[in-house]
């Protein structure tokens, strides 16, 4: 392993260590919300009881990045993440666009769907930032020798 390749050094800034750790206080705090408490989410958001089963499963879905990112934080290179790095940052472009959807074209502006929204777009840009960070040094896919 080359001194390059360790999350923590001069090359790949803590940054992304921090953003695992917001989501997975985040990814913990919605998916057990959502999973076993969601008649809070139906009051806080303004959605209807019958997303309960969806806002299930989305709960679930948390619970499982909430796993991955703890997993990530005892990582120490860019093989270790990379794939969930991508993933991720998949999960939260589609809750920002999702955000989005409620929040602006259908003017379902509740505080946690604001919240969600923005806390959404932030580690979009956050995750985007690494994953275009390591393209530009052309190891997104990494070399096959992880």
């Amino acid at each position: 392993m080359h001194k390059e390749d360790k999350i923590n050094s001069t090359n790949s800034p803590s940054g992304l260590r921090y953003l695992f750790i917001l989501g997975a206080v985040g990814s913990f705090g919605t998916g057990v919300l959502a999973t076993f408490f969601t008649d809070v989410v139906v009051a806080l958001s303004g959605l209807s009881p019958l997303a309960i089963p969806a806002m299930q499963q989305s709960g679930a879905l948390a619970l499982g990045s909430f796993a991955a990112a703890l997993l990530c934080l005892r990582t120490t290179n860019w093989n270790e993440v990379r794939i969930t790095v991508v993933a991720t940052f998949v999960i939260f472009l589609l809750t920002a666009i999702g955000a989005f959807s409620y929040v602006v074209l259908q003017r379902v502006a509740t505080p946690l769907l604001i919240l969600i929204l923005g806390l959404s777009i932030v580690m979009t840009l956050g995750f985007g930032y690494y994953l275009w960070k390591y393209m530009q040094r052309g190891e997104v896919m990494g070399s096959g020798n992880a």
